[in-house]
């Protein structure tokens, strides 16, 4: 009965007697279903590549956690390093200080938070070295200073010039008392592809205590990379309590946890949106059913005349309409895992075209679009939408086993 049921269902399908506007609701529920589960491939991939984005490449050169001193500065700073290096869950720690600033060259002026750091222990907590697109970050001497690409496209500078640096010096109650400026080289240029690129710059941390007036072996604070980022907050805390000063506890979180928490909010509200699209196409496979069982009620009535069990006719409208949502299913699967695999090449050629990026990187962490295809998110998609495709057949063809063979027959 069950291969009968599919034969029919067959049969009644690539039939040429029904009427257009049936064909017309049924390719309609069809396309529908493939657009909606194409699109949500595609968006959850883009949120999956928006997350691996913010894991390897902004927190792969931004601390985990960071210790800063309140008022005074750390002294005594390698001992204390080695403390913090022994703590369970830490993988690496580094000296810094950090200050506000001022670059010009020329007549450009421009902003930016000035990090000195020690170049041999920043490797071991920042991947920054690898974003070079400019020069070299082998050594970084007295005089040498290091730029984001959106900082020197600002300024116009180029490797090899000088620049100025503009740095305030303020009183303990946070006035402004005097200010220093030094004459640096730029000796290479940093493109991690968002914001970091226009905000901050690097030279030696010894060059930048001394234009600070910081006392000899002190520093500001030590930054942090962790075996777990997801333990940052908890870490934060424990450290702290190891420090011997009295310091600010600073995690990835409260910098840029927003932009995670928004990846995960946008991908629910993502996934909600588009499976309630799929929802909205499968009700036209109830209104495709409602017509056809209409339509073939003479059919219907002869089979059941003939002795075909109405559990025969259940399946066989069922199955009618599952194909709908099968063929709609499998066709969004095979167009969002292609759209998931070339978003990145199709938004470079756009911008290309367009000449300017649709993502501002002064604005957002990346300035490119992501895609990260997880298998699972596939599977997760074509599952939901060949339920619901399954749950939309079992009104109509319930009713259609509730034909009356005496009163249709009786009435041709």
């Amino acid at each position: 009965m069950a291969s009968l049921a599919w034969q029919l269902a067959k049969r009644y399908r690539n039939t040429r007697h029904s009427s257009g506007f049936i064909r017309f609701i049924s390719a309609s529920s069809t396309s529908g279903i493939a657009l909606g589960v194409a699109i949500l491939i595609l968006a959850l991939s883009v949120m999956n590549g928006f997350e691996l984005a913010l894991k390897q490449r902004l927190l792969s050169v931004i601390p985990h956690v960071e210790l800063e001193a309140v008022q005074q500065q750390i002294p005594d700073w390698q001992r204390k390093q080695q403390k913090f290096a022994n703590v369970a869950g830490v993988e690496a720690v580094a000296p810094y200080i950090k200050t506000n600033g001022m670059l010009r060259f020329g007549t450009a002026v421009k902003a930016a938070e000035v990090r000195g750091i020690s170049l041999s222990n920043e490797r071991r907590i920042s991947d920054f070295a690898r974003y070079v697109s400019a020069g070299q970050l082998d050594t970084l001497t007295n005089n040498d200073v290091v730029l984001g690409q959106g900082i020197a496209d600002a300024l116009g500078v180029q490797i090899g010039q000088q620049v100025q640096l503009l740095l305030p010096k303020l009183t303990d109650d946070g006035r402004l008392a005097s200010h220093s400026t030094a004459s640096l080289t730029v000796s290479g240029i940093v493109a991690v592809g968002g914001q970091l690129d226009y905000s901050q710059i690097w030279l030696n941390m010894s060059t930048l205590g001394t234009l600070l007036d910081f006392p000899a072996n002190t520093v500001q604070g030590f930054a942090f990379k962790l075996n777990d980022i997801f333990q940052a907050p908890q870490m934060a805390r424990q450290l702290g309590r190891e420090s011997e000063d009295y310091v600010y506890l600073l995690d990835w979180f409260r910098s840029q946890g927003h932009v995670y928490q928004d990846i995960q909010m946008v991908r629910s509200i993502l996934y909600l949106v588009l499976a309630l699209v799929i929802a909205v196409a499968c009700f036209n496979i109830v209104a495709t059913l409602v017509m056809a069982v209409r339509e073939k009620e003479g059919d219907i009535a002869i089979l059941l005349t003939m002795g075909v069990s109405p559990t025969t006719v259940i399946l066989t409208f069922m199955w009618l309409g599952w194909l709908n949502g099968l063929v709609g299913s499998v066709i969004g699967v095979i167009l969002g895992v292609i759209l998931a695999w070339y978003i990145e090449p199709i938004f470079a050629f756009v911008t290309q075209v367009l000449g300017h990026s649709l993502l501002d990187p002064s604005i957002y962490f990346i300035n490119y679009i992501p895609s990260l295809l997880q298998w699972q998110d596939v599977l997760l998609t074509l599952g939901v939408a060949l339920i619901m495709s399954l749950l939309a057949t079992l009104y109509p063809a319930w009713r259609a086993s509730k034909v009356q063979p005496a009163r249709v027959l009786g009435q041709r």
